[in-house]
């Protein structure tokens, strides 16, 4: 029979708890994995279909699948089928009472998780609800894992452009938020996975239970598609990944780039686009020199980068963007701002811009243009690195050590 240490909660989509999950059944402390939509056994039957296994959403679904022990998931279709519908609906309470659904019906899986000797409930913010009381009660530590900035700070942040304001306003944030911020103060810890995301945390006056932090790295099955680096051509490139909005810094990096004509070079922009910006993102994407690659999948991701001279994600807010993590392990120069919550050190990794300077950004661009030598080396211990010290199994170590400690 197996230590059981922890239950772990993903909440809805492909989640780094997740990975932290594989990694406690890794080392057999795992009780049980909690999550949305998954692929099942069965599910995986109905995926492998003629017609179906071809179908962008069926191969987004099973791509959710981890390396975890199929009995110890247990799947919460409905919660994740209410959350559907809320997004197609564009209904804020829905999406809303999504998350308190799948707090409900979480709850007999940790009360079955104590019973078998789980001392942690390791949750992420916004499903907890009502499993968090339940677990505190039956005598777990609780430890809330928030991927993003202090949920006060959040919105401020990106109205600013990446500087926080705290006494221009009062913090009144949405209901989302709320449920996210109501998650965070109830556990006895909270796990983030940057300093940045710390700070916030300092910021907003936080004192009810420690922060720690764990920077995430790269998991496995991102590395084992990363392709070999191509040599270097004439064609300079530059990659941006994610979603491409205000709060990505997307109004910036357009501004730079239309700045950059005197240079040889092309921006490629991979998935999906800000309702807001939709109309100047069209416009801008009209220039010969831009291409939109569209929704990738983490093997098309890992294609574009291998072939990018630079990542670039001026971001405003973000807990720690896995995007850069993947992009220093495809051998690229990266151009961000303090704010991606990255380990990259100006001038070692790449360049440290401030967030919304479309010129420092632009200058950016063009120092390394001029320095390309030094941009293929950079590149290549940029992918050293984060294969000798930020992998899943690094990461695995580290939380495992973390729950450890936490248990005293």
């Amino acid at each position: 029979m197996r230590p059981a240490m922890v239950i772990v909660s993903n909440g809805f989509s492909k989640f780094h708890l997740s990975v932290a999950a594989a990694e406690a059944d890794r080392r057999q402390t795992l009780s049980g994995f909690l999550t949305g939509a998954y692929p099942t056994p069965l599910i995986r039957k109905v995926l492998s279909f003629p017609y179906v296994r071809d179908n962008a959403k069926a191969k987004r679904l099973g791509a959710r699948r981890d390396r975890i022990t199929d009995r110890l998931v247990h799947p919460l279709f409905s919660a994740e089928a209410l959350y559907a519908l809320g997004l197609l609906c564009h209904s804020d309470g829905t999406v809303v009472d999504s998350f308190r659904l799948y707090g409900w019906s979480a709850i007999r899986h940790v009360e079955k998780a104590a019973a078998e000797g789980a001392k942690i409930y390791h949750y992420r913010a916004g499903f907890g609800g009502k499993s968090v009381e339940v677990a505190k009660r039956l005598g777990m530590f609780t430890l809330c894992d928030h991927a993003s900035v202090h949920p006060s700070i959040a919105e401020n942040l990106v109205k600013n452009r990446g500087s926080v304001h705290l006494k221009e306003e009062s913090q009144e944030i949405g209901r989302f938020w709320n449920v996210l911020l109501d998650d965070i103060e109830k556990a006895d810890a909270v796990l983030v996975n940057s300093h940045f995301a710390q700070e916030t945390f300092r910021l907003a006056g936080h004192d009810r239970s420690p922060v720690h932090v764990i920077y995430l790295g790269v998991d496995d099955r991102f590395l084992e598609q990363v392709p070999p680096r191509k040599t270097m051509s004439g064609d300079f490139c530059l990659l941006f990944a994610g979603l491409f909005g205000k709060g990505k810094g997307a109004e910036a990096l357009m501004d730079a780039f239309e700045s950059l004509s005197e240079l040889p070079c092309r921006l490629e922009i991979a998935g999906p686009l800000d309702a807001e910006l939709l109309d100047r993102s069209r416009r801008f994407f009209s220039n010969p020199r831009v291409e939109y690659l569209g929704l990738l999948s983490r093997e098309e991701l890992a294609k574009a980068m291998s072939r990018a001279d630079i990542f670039v994600f001026p971001s405003f807010s973000e807990g720690s963007a896995r995007v850069v993590f993947e992009a220093l392990a495809c051998g690229c120069y990266v151009i961000t701002t303090p704010n991606s919550g990255s380990i990259v050190e100006d001038g070692i990794h790449g360049s440290i811009v401030p967030p919304g300077d479309s010129s420092l950004l632009a200058n950016a661009v063009r120092y390394a243009f001029d320095h390309r030598d030094l941009v293929s080396e950079i590149g290549c211990s940029n992918a050293l690195l984060v294969n000798r010290k930020y992998t899943q199994r690094e990461y695995g170590d580290q939380l495992a050590a973390l729950y450890k400690e936490l248990l005293g």
